[in-house]
């Protein structure tokens, strides 16, 4: 897990929503490709069943990170953190504890414009 940084706590619906609309996503893990992004919480930093959130604040740099301990599952722990302007372009850094192996990534996106007409929205990578 990356060292824990000092931050203010911050209520789920105060974490950052990208602007909708189609986005480059580039991953170091999985590669690049467009997403149309709905303007949902990004999944990274969502709650997930099982994993209740032990952490969730914004840093002095204005970051958002989130941090859930899982009970009963693979996977031990959680981590996010997304930094940058939610309209044009940021950053996402994220581990995931698992016994089966940890996962870690950072993906950077950046706002293209507006999806195609008709255009499902495709908020997971």
């Amino acid at each position: 897990m990356p060292p824990e940084e000092p931050g203010a706590p911050v209520a789920a619906t105060a974490l950052p929503h990208p602007k909708p609309g189609l986005w480059r996503w580039s991953s170091h893990a999985a590669g690049q490709k467009q997403l149309c992004l709905s303007g949902q919480l990004l999944s990274a930093l969502a709650a997930r069943p099982g994993c209740p959130i032990s952490r969730q604040i914004r840093t002095a740099s204005g970051a958002y990170v989130v941090e859930a301990k899982c009970d009963n599952s693979p996977v031990s722990r959680t981590w996010a953190k997304a930094a940058g302007d939610y309209n044009k372009a940021f950053t996402l850094d994220f581990v995931i504890n698992d016994s089966r192996g940890d996962i870690t990534d950072h993906a950077d996106y950046r706002y293209l414009g507006p999806c195609a007409p008709g255009q499902h929205a495709d908020d997971q990578p």
